[in-house]
């Protein structure tokens, strides 16, 4: 009787050997590299642990090889042994027989339910059980480096080099990127939008949401509080935009339509010079100067010569919404 639990017990253990190591392994080049880059460089030392068998997978390889090797042996022993202790002698054709009759039962246990779980969620499995594979690999160190060697020496011949795990990313991958982040978990919808907007239109140039001067600036020399505000509820403003019409040399300047309403400053002090836009800059480089000199209104320029202004706030839907999608935005 015990060696039946003796016999049983270690069927068990190289079932769950295999189990194991087949769904390490699944794990191993499912998860996400990206996502365990990231993990690693805001601190992570698991994430940082398991980046080190990415950039050298020969390492991992040749410790699952010997894992794989090790719990065939136990299970085909095992079945071999406990057979042998319940019938007696058997032949060779039985004694391969009674093992292709278990093979089921070790591969739905030992193949095929690890390797589904650990493809659903791989990067959660990794990291659980990623100590106990370190573990193994140490002790079995002594088997899995002469494959190493190996392997090394087969790379050298073969001319193979190891590539950095995160290169500049061209376009396509950069995209490719991008499309996968939400589903690894690795940005949120709004920094997705945010990303693919970017991505998409961050070099389109500011033609379609420039306003024309005509339309966006008053060129009243002298407005008084009163008129400014106004010519800011007949048009909807939220900044309201003038400028001295015989002298085009100097840029534009605006008003917040919120401080003329809070502040009973004078409003020489309320108001606020427009940073000068070159009409060639793309979107993303306009929103940068206006974002760098906190300003809200920027004056476009083509040839030194005044052709518009450009809101932030504008500026920064079109990114996010695209293209020339810019006709429910306002338009002055």
């Amino acid at each position: 009787m015990i060696e039946f639990l003796g016999v049983l017990l270690l069927f068990l253990f190289g079932v769950r050997l295999s189990a194991f190591f087949s769904g390490t392994e699944t794990a191993f080049y499912r998860a996400s590299k990206l996502r365990l880059n990231i993990d690693a460089q805001t601190g992570d030392s698991l994430s940082q642990k398991i980046l080190n068998y990415v950039r050298d997978p020969s390492t991992f390889v040749a410790t699952i090889l010997i894992g794989n090797n090790l719990a065939n042996y136990i299970t085909t022993y095992a079945i071999g042994y406990g057979a042998v202790l319940f019938l007696g002698d058997l032949t060779e054709v039985a004694e391969v027989s009674i093992t292709v009759c278990v093979s089921p039962i070790i591969f739905i246990f030992g193949e095929l339910l690890p390797k589904t779980l650990h493809y659903r969620a791989p990067l959660l499995m990794l990291k659980r059980y990623f100590t106990l594979f370190r573990i193994i690999h140490w002790l079995l160190l002594p088997l899995s480096w002469p494959l190493m060697l190996l392997t090394g020496l087969l790379q050298k011949l073969g001319g193979a080099q190891q590539q950095p795990l995160l290169k500049i990313l061209g376009r396509r991958p950069l995209a490719n990127v991008i499309g996968r982040g939400h589903d690894e978990g690795v940005l949120t919808s709004v920094q997705h939008d945010l990303m693919h907007g970017v991505f998409q239109n961050a070099n389109l140039p500011l033609g379609a949401i420039v306003t024309p001067k005509e339309v966006a600036i008053s060129f009243e020399q002298t407005p008084s509080r009163a008129k400014l505000l106004e010519h800011a509820q007949s048009l909807g403003l939220v900044e309201i935009v003038v400028a001295d019409e015989g002298d085009s040399s100097e840029p534009p300047s605006y008003f917040q339509v919120a401080e003329l309403l809070l502040s009973k400053a004078p409003l020489n002090h309320l108001k606020h010079t427009s940073p000068i836009i070159p009409e060639k800059y793309s979107r993303l480089e306009a929103l940068l100067t206006l974002q760098e000199q906190n300003a809200d209104v920027g004056a476009v320029y083509q040839d030194q010569q005044l052709i518009g202004i450009v809101r932030r706030r504008i500026l920064a839907e079109s990114i996010l919404q695209g293209g020339n999608s810019v006709g429910s935005l306002p338009s002055v």
